[in-house]
This record gives structure tokens, sequence and C-alpha cells, in this order.
């Protein structure tokens, strides 16, 4: 007993594979950062095909989110609600951002902070105990609410961007039903980085990375994505922690490159068998130009100009 841990830290935080198409997720900063806006729906599935011993565990991980964000001016102001479902645990965040974009070098920096609820709960129905009898299992599902925020910075300009975000500042805990154990969110950073490249008048090049740490343990994941006349994309990035190859894509809808439907697909290629089953991701977002306010601006012709 005297070697045995007190405690034990795992990752939290919902896992995306198009985290550069998912900016305010990963950082309140970002909210109305891109001048637009956006809607976003996106959909994955976690170890697709995968089965558990338990028929009542419910199979492979999903997670659903939809995220809004619309610049005003020098603000921005987000929205976002997940529901991340894991076996017999789901876990549901709600946040709203606000971020403030100072010019500066060329760029902007952008400082935000996003407040809102997470929820946390357990279905007990799909656990199986040793001691079905022990007065210590709950019955049924237990959930808790707890408060959560994050802050973060974001530096942006037509050829880099660069962000650090720390998430579950408070680290809320929950007991869900026991009395002596806690299950706290532990603190999260996320460094998020992108290089706007242009190769020719048709072609773009985006190389990315993404480092994610609660300070115990470190994931890595990096890559590029290539941009064809505005409108094709394709990429792929490599995850070390899982040891994952991502290919992924997307194609405007629209020609004014308002509706993008954009896919990921995660491959295994190491590390632990049981993780065998692919995942994959899908995203639909729709963006909308940012809001004039103020007076008009006066429209000039030549017929009137002299």
């Amino acid at each position: 007993m005297l070697f045995m841990p007190l405690c034990a830290i795992a990752q939290k935080d919902a896992q995306f594979s198009l985290f550069s198409l998912n900016q305010l997720y990963l950082n309140p900063a970002a909210a109305g950062s891109d001048g637009f806006t956006k809607f976003q729906l996106t959909h994955r599935t976690q170890y697709a095909g995968y089965q558990g011993t338990n028929v009542d565990e419910g199979g492979a991980l999903s997670t659903q989110m939809f995220s809004f964000s619309m610049p005003i001016k020098n603000f921005g102001i987000g929205f976002y609600a997940l529901n991340d479902k894991s076996g017999p645990r789901t876990d549901q965040d709600f946040k709203l951002s606000a971020a403030y974009h100072i010019p500066l070098g060329g760029g902007k920096l952008g400082v935000g902070v996003s407040a809102g609820l997470f929820r946390q709960a357990i279905d007990y129905g799909k656990l199986r105990a040793r001691d079905p009898d022990d007065p210590l299992i709950q019955t049924g599902t237990i959930a808790e609410i707890n408060p959560d925020f994050s802050v973060g910075a974001r530096y942006e300009n037509e050829t880099f961007y660069a962000g650090l975000s720390l998430n579950h500042f408070l680290k809320p805990k929950y007991q869900l039903g026991s009395e002596t154990g806690t299950n706290p969110l532990p603190r999260t950073l996320y460094f998020n980085a992108g290089v706007n490249l242009e190769l020719g008048y048709l072609l773009d090049i985006q190389p990315i990375v993404l480092v994610k740490s609660d300070i115990s343990t470190v994931s890595v994941e990096g890559g590029a994505t290539v941009t064809y006349n505005k409108r094709y994309w394709i990429g792929g990035t490599y995850r070390q922690q899982d040891t994952y190859f991502i290919i992924m894509g997307g194609i405007y809808l629209l020609a004014d490159q308002s509706l993008r439907l954009s896919g990921a697909y995660d491959m295994v290629v190491g590390g632990n068998k049981a993780k065998s089953p692919s995942s994959f991701e899908v995203m639909l977002s729709y963006a909308l130009p940012s809001p004039k306010l103020g007076k008009k601006a006066p429209i000039r012709t030549p017929r009137f100009r002299f």
C-alpha cells in the first residue's frame, strides 16, 4: 500500500484532429479573430468500431460540438457547447468567450477569457462491480455541474499565428456520489501555431502544430495543410502521444467561401493495440462577413467626383 499512488491524472478535454479549424475551443482569445461571424458544427467518433466486453458500455467514444464566433470592432465574442461521451462518463462543456484585439507590429494581439459551466456525469449502471453489494457503489446516473474558466493570448498577422491558453483555471472538482474521493479537472496548457506560405497564385501551404500538457504529460501534434485555388485543401498531421497519422481535407461548397465541409481520418500506426480501431471527424462551418457598425462610408464615383 505504501507504493500505491494517491491520485491519478489523465487528459480530460475532448480531442479534435481538425484543431487548426477549431481555434475557439483551444483559446478564448481567438473569438472574432478571423473577422467573420462563423458557425461551426463538429462530430467526432473515437476508435470507430470498438466494442467493449460489456454490452452496456456504449461502444466507441463520440464528441459533438457547436461553436459561434463574431467580431465587433476591436472585440470578439464566442460561444461553444460540447458533449463528450466515453463509456459510462459524459462531459458537457458550455462556455462564453470574450476577446480584445490590440493592433501590434503589423498584426494584432488578442487576449481573451471564457467562462461557463462544466457538467460531468457517470452512469453507474454501466459499470461492473466486483462486489455488487458494496454499499459505496452508487446506482443510476449521478451528475455535478461546476463553474469553469479559461484564459488565453494569441498573436496573428498575414504570415503566422501563435496562441497560448490555460484551461480549467480553477480546477473544478467532482465527487459524483463519493464523500471521500474527488475527480478534479486538471489545468491544461495549449500552445497552437501555424504559418501561412503562398506558393504562387493557386497554392498555399500552412504548417501547423499543437502542444497540450497537464504538467504531468505532454502531447505534441504537427503537420501541414495545402490549399488549392482557395477552395480545396488537404493535409496530414502526426500525433506523438497516441502514435497516430491523420489525413484530412475539405472543400468550400459555395463560390463565396461561406460554406465549408471538412473531414479527418485517424490511422493508428503504433502504440497500444487495444486502440487499433481508427477514428474520424466531420465539420461543417458557415461564415458571414463581419458586421459593419457606425456611419456608412461614402461611395465616390467618377461621375460626381469633380
